[in-house]
C-alpha cells in the first residue's frame, strides 16, 4: 500500500513536471525594438549628396549673382561647358569656356580659342570663374579632412573656415544640393551666388563647340578694352595748333643797292 501510494504521488510530481515543461516550452519571448538609427552627420549627408552629384548629367540654367542667366552642360561623356552672357571686354561679349577631349576652348562670335591641353587649365585671364563649382570644387567636398566645419539646414550645407586655415583648398561658403545630388545653389566670396532656375533637362551625349576652332582669333578677358587715340583724317593721330604763334618781324630791311641821287 505504501509502496502504491509512492507511486502515485510519483506519478503525479512527473505529469505535473512534464506540464510545467511544456507551459515553460511555449512561453512567447517579447522582443524589443531595435534602437533607430542615428542619424547621419552634416559632412557624411553632405559626401553622400555629392556622390550623386558627381555623376549626374544635365542642362540646366542658373542665375548668378547681378541677373547673369548662366547655361550650364554636363554632357553625357563628361564634357562640359558653360555659356556667359556680358562676361568679357567689360560687359560687351558673350563667352562660353568649354572642355573637351581637344582640351580648353574659349569661344565668343562664332570663334574658338584654345586655352590649354585636355590636363591644362584656363588661364586666370580668360577664366570666368562660374564654372568652378561644377568641375573642380565638387570632388573636393569628398575630402573628410577639408578644414571646414561642417553644418546642415535642410538642403543647405555652410562651410565655415577653421581659424587654423591659411590656404584652403577651396572657398568657404554655402552648398545647396537635394537627396538626388541636384546643386540647387552654391554661394561663396570669390564667385557670388549661383541658384538654379527651374528643373534640369536632360543632357546632350557631347558638347559642341559654339564655333569654328581658330588660330587667328584671340582669347578674351574680362576687362574692357583700352581707349585708343582717335586718328585724324591722314591717318595719324591729329596735333593741337599753338595757341600762341610768335608775331611777324615787320621791321624794314635796308636795302643792299645803292641810293639812285640825281
Amino acid at each position: 500500500m505504501a509502496w502504491r501510494y509512492s507511486l502515485k504521488t510519483k506519478t503525479a510530481l512527473a505529469v505535473a513536471c512534464v506540464t510545467l515543461l511544456a507551459g515553460c516550452g511555449t512561453a512567447t519571448a517579447v522582443d524589443e525594438p531595435d534602437p533607430a538609427p542615428r542619424p547621419a552627420g552634416a559632412q557624411a549627408t553632405l559626401i553622400g549628396r555629392v556622390s550623386k552629384a558627381l555623376d549626374a548629367t544635365f542642362t540646366a540654367e542658373y542665375e548668378w549673382s547681378g541677373g547673369t542667366s548662366v547655361t550650364v552642360w554636363a554632357a553625357e561623356d563628361g564634357t562640359w561647358r558653360v555659356d556667359v552672357p556680358g562676361w568679357g571686354l567689360g560687359g560687351a561679349m558673350d563667352v562660353s569656356v568649354a572642355w573637351t577631349t581637344g582640351g580648353f576652348f574659349q569661344c565668343a562670335e562664332q570663334a574658338c580659342v584654345k586655352l590649354a591641353g585636355i590636363t591644362g587649365e584656363i588661364p586666370a585671364a580668360y577664366d570666368p570663374e562660374v564654372q568652378r563649382p561644377f568641375v573642380e570644387w565638387l570632388p573636393l567636398l569628398l575630402d573628410r579632412h577639408l578644414p571646414f566645419a561642417i553644418s546642415r539646414e535642410g538642403d543647405c550645407f555652410t562651410l565655415t573656415p577653421n581659424t587654423v586655415v591659411v590656404d584652403a583648398p577651396i572657398p568657404g561658403g554655402e552648398w545647396c544640393l537635394d537627396s538626388g545630388g541636384t546643386i540647387l545653389s552654391v554661394a561663396a566670396e570669390e564667385l557670388g551666388t549661383l541658384t538654379l532656375v527651374g528643373s534640369p533637362q536632360p543632357a546632350v551625349e557631347t558638347v559642341e563647340l559654339p564655333g569654328e576652332v581658330t588660330e587667328d582669333a584671340e582669347a578674351i578677358g574680362h576687362e574692357a578694352p583700352e581707349p585708343t587715340p582717335s586718328p585724324s583724317p591722314s591717318g595719324s593721330p591729329s596735333a593741337e595748333p599753338d595757341p600762341s604763334p610768335e608775331p611777324a618781324d615787320e621791321t624794314p630791311t635796308p636795302s643792299s643797292e645803292p641810293a639812285d641821287y640825281e
